[in-house]
């Protein structure tokens, strides 16, 4: 039986957080099932219930429309405000009966434990498209399939890589002939996301290689991904030109989890050929730079190609926590990444480091040391705080240490209420910590780096032994 063009609706749900802003948040995985699924001949629509920003900060990034709500019982005890991001539901009410009655509607879903998001959209979709088929893919799907299951109650869950088992999934329902599709044989051979679905662009997102080959104890990467596989850096050129001459919009993020590896024959290249079109672009990265692989070279290239948005990956200061997570940089390899950068043009206090607190077995010491010492680089904190992820080994550690239940409800996992310590003396510790680093980044920001002088080192050293 051949494609017969039936009608999808594609899905990317509310946010329900205590925080939640738009840093350069496309659901891009989503954006690739459709462009693909159309390459097929599906037809097919699509509605972002995050919407359109309120306010738009540099580059593009911004506010979701926010929306008060009650905070689940679960979470009464933390003292914010809870909220939804994204449109009304009225609005998505609307959305979802003004187009084409859907055959099937696919739905995604990113942390696991925003999966209220998920939750609603799939209890409207009953409501109003009672006997249409729901499918749910995406990160919490791929790491809690059976929560997915129970909670979220959609009718078939995907995992994993989504393009290849959303078509083998539709064949079965609609009774297709498989052997009628074309199936892409690289990741270059698959279609450019589908951007014109989406409404509003200010930027747009690039990914140059899917997986990370790295294992870091935190990180849920190799459950969710394929293999780490790099595309063609030339075809990536190539895309980033084509979306700007479409588009108009100056603003890329790369959304790689190892932007650097293979970096003279991939990164080098492509920063190079896009110098080459003088193009009025500029670049961010919101994941992680690995400054090992970091050097004069591809400094410079960075400078001269408009790279923008630089955060490095560093995560802590204590190199024996660093070896245990995975090493991926050392103090000094850190210390010479950001000469690296300020020799090619680069002012430190535009360049920002990932710290993480709240890992398992952790201390407060060593979190303020090592927002100390990116201080004292004059570089700015991005303070990350840490998320129990099922299947990763802290989440292992901290279920074996008594510090979360292996069942534990995903809503406290939730980064923001740093699980591992939710009595209310842990809650106003990190809360500290936060406007700590908030002070340091200040102090960057005015390119002062306080505890370089010998007296404030005291008082610091001091003050972590009392």
């Amino acid at each position: 039986m051949q494609p017969s063009g039936q009608n999808l609706l594609l899905i990317n749900p509310w946010i329900y957080d205590f925080t939640a802003y738009d840093l350069w948040s496309k659901p891009l995985g989503l954006l690739y099932i459709a462009s693909f699924l159309k390459q097929q001949g599906f037809k097919v629509s699509y509605i972002d219930c995050l919407g359109s920003k309120v306010k738009t900060r540099r580059y593009g990034t911004g506010h979701f429309q926010r929306t008060i709500v009650d905070k689940p019982e679960i979470l009464r005890s933390i003292p914010r405000h809870y909220a939804r991001y994204g449109m009304s539901e009225l609005a998505f009410r609307q959305a979802v009966l003004s187009l084409p009655k859907p055959e099937a509607v696919l739905i995604t879903s990113i942390m696991t434990y925003w999966y209220q998001g998920p939750q609603h959209v799939v209890q409207i979709i009953r409501e109003l498209l009672p006997g249409i088929p729901v499918i749910l893919g995406g990160i919490y799907a791929s790491l809690l399939p059976a929560h997915a299951k129970l909670v979220v109650k959609p009718d078939y869950i995907l995992t994993g890589p989504g393009e290849l088992k959303i078509l083998d999934l539709l064949v079965n329902i609609f009774d297709l002939d498989k052997n009628q599709f074309r199936i892409p044989k690289s990741l270059d051979d698959y279609p450019y996301p589908a951007f014109e679905l989406s409404p509003d662009l200010d930027y747009l997102t690039i990914i140059t290689a899917r997986g990370c080959p790295y294992n870091c104890s935190f990180c849920a990467q190799k459950k969710i991904s394929m293999r780490f596989t790099q595309r063609n850096p030339d075809e990536v050129v190539k895309e980033i030109v084509i979306h700007f001459q479409k588009y108009q919009i100056r603003d890329f993020a790369f959304y790689d989890d190892a932007l650097f590896i293979n970096h003279d024959k991939h990164i080098k290249h492509i920063l190079k050929k896009l110098i080459d079109t003088n193009l009025p672009l500029r670049l961010h990265s919101p994941n992680g730079l690995f400054t090992r692989y970091l050097d004069e070279e591809l400094a410079e290239l960075m400078y001269r190609a408009n790279f923008k948005t630089i955060r490095l990956s560093f995560e802590t200061a204590n190199e024996s926590r660093r070896q245990d997570m995975y090493n991926k940089i050392s103090n000094k390899g850190m210390i010479d990444a950001i000469k690296y950068l300020t020799s090619a043009g680069y002012n430190p206090k535009d360049i920002e480091a990932y710290v993480i607190m709240g890992l398992p077995g952790q201390d407060i010491d060593e979190v303020i040391e090592s927002i100390v010492f990116v201080n004292n680089l004059g570089v700015q904190v991005r303070l990350a705080s840490y998320s129990p992820i099922p299947g990763t080994m802290d989440f292992d550690r901290a279920v074996q240490a008594e510090l979360i239940k292996p069942d534990i409800d995903p809503l406290l996992t939730n980064k923001t209420i740093f699980p591992l310590n939710l009595s209310s003396e842990g809650y106003e510790a990190y809360r500290k910590i936060r406007k700590f680093s908030q002070l340091m980044n200040q102090a960057a920001d005015r390119e002062l780096r306080i505890f370089t002088d010998p007296a404030f080192k005291r008082v610091l050293n001091t003050s972590l032994k009392d």
